[in-house]
């Protein structure tokens, strides 16, 4: 029984519904939050579970126990759907072992993931909390887990929408530790509610560029460096500041990093990085200046490539001859000296568990823009340790299930943090399948505002948010999110977008306004990208770049060639735009080229043009295949699978004709899911149609069911 003293409702999840078992005076709040435990974590953390939600009130809200006595996902997804329809739920937080439902079939939903899902179904499915927070999402259920009985596998159904509208939050608190894991929720929850008594404005911002992707564009990470300064316009006059540390600032930056991460005033930190579930992978091959240096780390290099071998003297011999390096360097790879420098070695470039552990991590939330951090079906997983060490001061943070992609708008929104908003209704308008928030989703900087409840669950017309975009006062993210509210719900049109796009002084505002008519696309997409490509914001011309590539309107084929050929084109822009410049028709390519001034000379452009002239002999090559009557059929599988990344205009044709001549229903299917990727085509239209005819003639119920799928992608 539940003492009467905390001001809350207890509701027991049943196998399909739910019933109320206690209900007490409620507090008077705007919105609920639904703590969601099971019966053995509550038995064991009862105290501090409702300390927990008791300390709802102090942000007026409403705090409602869930206890799930079954397991089972649906249950607890029909049980939260009522209360957001009948209790005014803002969001729900997942204590201890909540049952994790394994998506399948919705990989357009992610920012990055496209595995084969012909492999494990464990690592070709995305653990994604989407299934209890998106209620308009619609799943079949597969499977439950053999060796996992937790993991319940679910396809999205083409009945479904084909994007993401999470209607509240959804949050994990879940230890890594299972052998200490009720005591560790039990801290970590006495924690957030003492921060919530103790909470302090935002002052000191700390972000990490690790090596590779953006992290090797210094113009990308001073871009980042401006933006936030923009995001949180007073820190520097309160005395705040935002801090930077690259990759390459020393042979080995974890060190460094991890003083930074402890520096008591970091409030917020932003960690851009690649990683595992238990790694944070912070370097490359380390900057050396001396013989000495490159000499050790080859000598390094190939030791560790030999361990890894499964023909070492096969490996060695080949080493030898091709490098000309000594043998010993390759016998040195089994001797247990070497091997313990090595791992020592290894161990100094990159963040572990243990390291976290060992610091007393500062910052109160932190953002994982990393694969796999995040991946809490793991027996580990690097997030736990920051939220769950004694010594550590973070409440929630943002990361990622399964692979993630680093071009995307990471810091989206986070000025809203100094504007009162919490984590939870910050990410909800934000997030993708493999995103999730853990720990506590409640949390905030400083004292809520009423643009919590804006970004949350609040009722506001298109009038307000219109005057809110209008408004000289208002801050650029609120501004940003005023303008995905508009979005979402169709009240405004690509043009206005345009608009917005064309004459706003802030580079969040125009960003926001870009990835509005991304989600509109293909209307007026042409020109939105258009403007990116001429913008001087990094992000939002990278972004540009990137969506030209999918695009592929020849009315980008100009200026395209202009920025591949100017020398001031930053590194990741380049490489986003060399993408859509090997689309474009060889001939005109080659024409744009030779009427387009080029720093590398004469010389340069015959060189481009061969490479052009190679480039359209290979497209040749794949589209000719895939009309063969001896075709390669792995060659035309692994032509077909890249569209989903390249989205080529001239492929669309042969490879919709080829479906129907094709007799292998996994190619069909194949093809049918790979249409779908060209949402953001200038032929999107096209692509519908000829899925429609494709659909029309199809009887297989496999089949029809994925073309319907790619039918509602493009349309919606």
């Amino acid at each position: 029984m539940v003492s009467s003293i905390f001001r809350h409702r207890t509701i027991f999840v049943l196998a399909a519904m739910f019933c109320s078992i206690i209900s007490s005076a409620r507090p008077s709040a705007r919105t609920s939050v639904a703590v969601v435990t099971d019966s053995l974590t509550y038995s064991h953390a009862s105290t501090a579970i409702e300390e927990y939600l008791s300390s709802m009130q102090l942000d007026g809200k409403r705090g409602i126990l869930l206890i799930d006595r079954w397991g089972v996902p649906d249950s607890l997804r029909a049980a939260l759907k009522n209360l957001y329809e009948n209790e005014s739920l803002e969001g729900a937080v997942l204590v201890g072992d909540i049952p994790v439902p394994m998506i399948r079939d919705a990989q357009h939903l992610s920012s990055a993931f496209k595995m084969n899902q012909q492999r494990d179904w464990k690592s070709s499915s995305v653990p994604s909390d989407r299934f209890y927070d998106d209620f308009n999402l619609e799943f079949r259920f597969l499977k439950r887990d053999a060796d996992k009985p937790e993991l319940f596998y679910y396809s999205l159904s083409e009945d479904s929408p084909q994007r993401l509208r999470s209607a509240i939050y959804t949050s994990r608190i879940k230890p890594a530790d299972k052998a200490h894991k009720y005591e560790l929720i039990g801290a970590f929850l006495r924690k957030a509610v003492k921060a919530k008594k103790d909470a302090a404005a935002i002052n000191h911002i700390l972000f990490f560029a690790g090596h590779g992707y953006n992290s090797e564009s210094m113009v990308a990470r001073m871009a980042e460096y401006k933006a936030l300064h923009e995001q949180f316009l007073t820190i520097e006059s309160n005395g705040g500041k935002v801090d930077f540390i690259n990759h390459d600032f020393d042979e080995s930056v974890k060190d460094r990093l991890l003083a930074g991460l402890s520096e008591p005033s970091v409030d917020l930190a932003i960690l851009h990085h690649h990683g595992y579930n238990d790694m944070q992978l912070l370097n490359g091959s380390p900057y050396v200046s001396s013989p000495e240096g490159w000499l050790s780390l080859a000598q390094n290099y190939f030791r560790v490539k030999m361990r890894s071998s499964r023909n070492p003297e096969k490996l060695k011999a080949d080493y030898i001859n091709r490098y000309g390096i000594p043998a010993q360097w390759l016998e040195e790879a089994s001797d247990p000296e070497f091997i313990a420098q090595d791992s020592l070695y290894s161990r100094s470039l990159d963040i572990y568990p243990e390291d976290v552990d060992a610091h007393s991590i500062a910052a109160r939330f932190i953002i994982f823009d990393a694969c796999f951090n995040g991946a809490f079906i793991e027996d580990d997983y690097i997030v736990s340790h920051y939220l769950f060490s004694d010594k550590n001061s973070t409440l929630a943070a943002l990361a990622h299930s399964v692979n993630s992609l680093q071009d995307v708008w990471c810091d989206e929104m986070v000025g809203l943090f100094g504007e009162g908003v919490c984590a939870g209704n910050i990410y909800k308008n934000i997030w993708t399948l493999e995103t999730h928030i853990f720990g506590d989703p409640t949390f905030h900087y400083s004292s809520l505002s009423s643009w919590d409840a804006a970004a949350g669950r609040g009722e506001y017309s298109d009038k307000f948010w219109r005057k809110t975009i209008a408004s000289e006062a208002a801050h650029p993210d609120v501004k940003a999110l005023a303008i995905r509210k508009l979005v979402r719900r169709g009240s405004i049109t690509p043009e206005e977008l345009i608009d917005i796009q064309s004459n706003s002084s802030s580079g969040i505002v125009r960003l926001a306004a870009f990835d509005g008519n991304a989600e509109i696309a293909p209307d007026c997409f042409d020109k939105a990208i258009l403007l990116a490509l001429d913008d001087d914001y990094e992000l939002l011309q990278r972004l540009g770049a990137k969506f030209a590539s999918y695009n592929q309107s020849p009315a980008l084929a100009e200026k395209a060639v202009q920025l591949f050929l100017d020398p001031l084109t930053s590194k990741r822009v380049l490489f986003h735009i060399k993408s859509l410049f090997v689309t474009i028709d060889g001939e005109k390519a080659k024409s744009l080229v030779l009427s387009t001034p080029y720093w590398k000379g004469e010389e340069g452009k015959e060189s481009l043009c061969k490479y052009i002239d190679s480039n359209s002999a290979s497209k040749k090559a794949d589209i000719d295949n895939l009309s063969s009557e001896s075709i390669d059929l792995k060659s035309a599988k692994l032509f077909i699978r890249a569209q989903r990344n390249q989205c080529r205009t001239d492929a669309l044709e042969p490879i919709a004709e080829y479906y129907t001549r094709c007799s292998d229903p996994d190619i069909k299917l194949l093809i049918a899911e790979t249409l779908g990727w060209y949402r953001y085509s200038y032929l999107a239209p096209r692509t519908q149609s000829l899925c429609q005819s494709l659909l029309e003639k199809e009887s297989d119920p496999r089949l029809r069911a994925e073309l319907t799928k790619s039918i509602r992608r493009i349309s919606e």
